[in-house]
């Protein structure tokens, strides 16, 4: 990141352990602790390009999400049922981006929303607006009068609320009975001479460095301001996934078998098996608490997401429907898979579009704005408006890849179509003899994809892990 990237910056002050070189917790306002929240808002598919970035510690690994991320990038076109298709995954919207885009500290650098309303929108008697440009409205003018949203939502906490961030990233009130004096003697300090302080600038770079290490460490505070090395990747203790869904949705898999270790090369499966791998992208990251059950094995994130449990809404955080974007999410998932039933919910809210020469003062270029219902105010020129949605979200509502189609998915979940040429070379490349290898066809469910998923995010090994209970029949024929 260029300089301009990190102008902004807020103070943090430190408490570290000198005899481990460990911070004990920060002391934060406002800006720090809506830059950490606002990770649980993140699109997997935006983590995985973030932790790419070049940084003070350099570009991460999470588990397969890199592969899983890179293969949208090669697919061919001709694979996907649109272009649009591919910005969804690679580019997937946060449905919480109003939340975040006035952040002192925000790291998402996803183009924010555009929107759009007929040309003549005084006078014509449709009321909609849309995300494209390229739609007409009803009345037949062209739908290309740029509006934009007021900035309604200031982020996630109270402005002048103060907490104390421990290293593991537990957050607390400062005016809660929990106190620094509990953090110090539970941490076995019997002298304050063993402690100094430190303070240090936070910007946004370290705040992009701090989700790498989030994602990784127990410890991501120590690991970039005090230590600052690069995390690795902890192998954790995979536990299943806790989500229960009653759906008979089944799907049926070729997997490809070492048998010496009982190692997955690979499945192969149809479309919809690629559209729910792919949909994991569009997973923002505070919903795999409620997907995976209570422990995703991802670094810190678990501490962080339940001291947001633990808040009081309206008292530390802005409100309750602010708790939940960060606690309950949903995607902005324009796939709406129907069998997985994680999809968010139709866009039911209200909206009005009222003109910036009677009282937006925050408008640029006399352009209008809207806002929603929850925040209307009594604007005379006003009108009632309504999202239309573009063809691009009605199209991917049929998935991402095209079908039927057969696909082969390796275990670190690297996709491509599948033909039994290329299925033949990746026997070979990965140097195990034809007479080591085993075919099983399985049934899957929900559950166990997953567990795919949850396994996806801790391993390179996915499938392996994700569905080793249909592995145990397999062994090395002597």
């Amino acid at each position: 990141m260029g300089d301009s990237k990190n102008k902004e910056k807020v103070s943090l002050k430190l408490l570290v352990n000198k005899e481990t070189n460990k911070v004990l917790f920060a002391e934060a306002g406002k800006d720090f602790v809506d830059a950490l929240f606002s990770f649980l808002t993140l699109p997997l598919g935006t983590i995985a390009r973030l932790v790419q970035k070049d940084s003070k510690i350099g570009p991460v690994t999470i588990g397969c999400l890199n592969t899983l991320y890179q293969s949208v990038a090669d697919l061919d076109k001709e694979v996907l049922w649109t272009e649009e298709s591919r910005g969804l995954l690679l580019q997937p919207k946060s449905s919480s981006e109003h939340y975040c885009n006035t952040l002192k500290l925000n790291i998402d650098d996803t183009q924010p929303t555009a929107y759009f309303v007929c040309t003549n929108l005084e006078t014509c008697i449709y009321r909609y607006f849309t995300t494209s440009i390229n739609r007409n409205c009803a009345c037949g003018v062209s739908m290309t009068r740029s509006i934009s949203l007021e900035p309604f939502h200031k982020g996630f906490v109270n402005d002048f609320a103060t907490f104390v961030v421990t290293d593991n990233l537990n957050v607390v009130p400062t005016a809660s009975h929990y106190t620094s004096l509990d953090l110090v003697q539970n941490s076995g300090i019997k002298s304050m001479s063993s402690l100094k302080e430190m303070t240090v600038n936070v910007t946004k770079e370290k705040v992009l460095d701090l989700l790498k290490c989030s994602l990784l460490s127990n410890s991501p505070l120590t690991d970039i301001f005090v230590t600052k090395m690069k995390p690795s990747l902890e192998r954790s203790l995979f536990l299943p996934s806790g989500y229960i869904h009653c759906s008979n949705f089944q799907i049926t898999l070729n997997l490809v078998i070492r048998k010496s270790d009982k190692k997955i090369l690979y499945a192969q499966g149809d479309q919809d098996f690629v559209d729910l791998l792919l949909s994991f992208l569009t997973f923002p990251l505070g919903a795999l608490r409620c997907i995976l059950g209570e422990n995703s094995s991802l670094g810190s994130i678990d501490t962080l997401y339940n001291s947001i449990v633990n808040l009081e809404e309206n008292k530390f955080l802005l409100s309750k429907e602010a708790k939940n974007r960060l606690v309950s999410p949903y995607g902005y998932l324009q796939f709406r898979s129907m069998k997985l039933g994680l999809s968010r919910p139709e866009d039911t809210g209200r909206y009005y579009c009222y003109y910036p020469q009677v009282s937006c003062k925050q408008s640029i270029n006399n352009d209008p704005c809207f806002i929603s219902e929850e925040f209307w105010r009594d604007i005379k020129k006003s009108r009632e408006v309504k999202l239309v949605y573009t063809e691009s979200d009605t199209a991917s509502r049929k998935g991402f890849v095209k079908g039927p189609a057969m696909y082969l998915v390796t275990d670190d979940l690297i996709l491509a179509p599948s033909s039994p040429i290329s299925a033949l070379h990746l026997i070979n490349r990965l140097e195990t003899p034809l007479t080591d290898v085993k075919e099983k066809v399985v049934t899957v469910g929900i559950q166990d994809c997953l567990n795919i998923f949850k396994a996806s995010l801790i391993s390179t090994s996915a499938l392996t892990i994700g569905l080793s209970h249909l592995l145990t029949d397999v062994k090395e024929e002597k």
